[in-house]
């Protein structure tokens, strides 16, 4: 304050015109060279970064869900199919639904208890191993698109380090949205994108509660467009696999189809929703900018204070 500088301009030279372009390029070298773009995607980015992340770490994704619910998966689901009737195939007649439909209800009548046990373990299952498993996905991926190191057995001790935090944030997440369906419907759906992230808060910037809701909703407000169709690509990619498992004549051969498929769109569609959250991130704090800086190593400091730092310092001598 009190003071004021003046600066009078000379023309650029041919050579001085170059230092700007050459400063910018640097930024674009150091982007280059991460495996994955790691800045504000629209839609297609988020599922072509998503598919190659699948693609090219899937043994390392896919045995998170092989260790965590495959095995318990094919045991309840075989054991369920044991003791229900085969169903029809697609398209048969209406008698020969209303048959199965006959067989099914005195299967359960004869199998009570046997029936109570199995669905409570598939809900017990639900609650505890598929958090744990989404939350091991999205930390091995948000590992592998930032760059990092992922291992199945680090992976799968965060998600279980994070399990009472996930929890209560889900909890508190199904509560406002049973709450906004009772009311006209339109505020439940709008909790649900609003709180769409609020896991991978809570696996990636140890939030949880309220703080993680809000968090996920600052983050997804001026993205709920590109959530939504993200959405929509993904459940219908999912629904498509469970129809083309339908088609698998033996039964039990069939379970065992839909679940691994069910394995594959469980890595796709976290990896999906992973890029997003970092997408919108980018936009929203300059995400990228703060882990490219993070990310330069003493020897690319040290070239670019030789490179472009020495020729600012030519420009304020001319």
């Amino acid at each position: 304050p009190g003071f004021s500088i003046t600066c009078k301009a000379k023309p650029l030279t041919q050579e001085s015109q170059l230092r700007e372009p050459r400063a910018l390029s640097f930024l674009q070298v150091m982007r280059d060279g991460m495996s994955y773009q790691i800045k504000k995607l629209d839609l297609s980015g988020v599922l072509d970064h998503a598919i190659a992340i699948t693609k090219d770490h899937f043994g390392v994704l896919v045995k998170i869900v092989v260790i965590l619910q495959v095995p318990v998966n094919l045991v309840l689901g075989l054991s369920l199919a044991s003791l229900m009737p085969q169903s029809p195939a697609m398209g048969a007649s209406e008698e020969a639904q209303a048959e199965y439909f006959k067989e099914l209800v005195a299967a359960f009548q004869q199998n009570q208890i046997s029936f109570a046990v199995l669905i409570g373990l598939s809900l017990l299952s639900a609650m505890i191993l598929l958090p744990v498993t989404n939350a091991a996905i999205i930390d091995a991926v948000a590992k592998l698109y930032l760059g990092e190191k992922a291992s199945v057995g680090d992976s799968i001790k965060t998600a279980f380090s994070r399990f009472w935090p996930l929890v209560w944030t889900m909890l508190l997440t199904g509560v406002a949205i049973m709450f906004g369906m009772i009311f006209c419907i339109l505020p439940g759906i709008l909790f649900a994108f609003w709180f769409s992230l609020a896991t991978h808060v809570v696996v990636l910037e140890r939030l949880n509660g309220g703080a993680a809701m809000q968090r996920s909703k600052d983050l997804v407000t001026g993205n709920l467009g590109t959530l939504f169709i993200l959405g929509l690509i993904i459940g219908g990619i999912g629904g498509l696999s469970g129809v083309v498992a339908s088609l698998v004549p033996q039964f039990h051969l069939q379970i065992v189809v839909r679940t691994l498929m069910q394995s594959v769109m469980m890595v796709l569609s976290t990896a999906a929703f992973v890029v997003f959250y970092f997408s919108c991130r980018c936009g929203h704090e300059n995400f990228d900018l703060e882990h490219l800086a993070n990310n330069m190593g003493v020897e690319d400091a040290e070239r670019f204070s030789s490179e472009y730092v020495h020729e600012a310092d030519d420009i304020f001598e001319e």
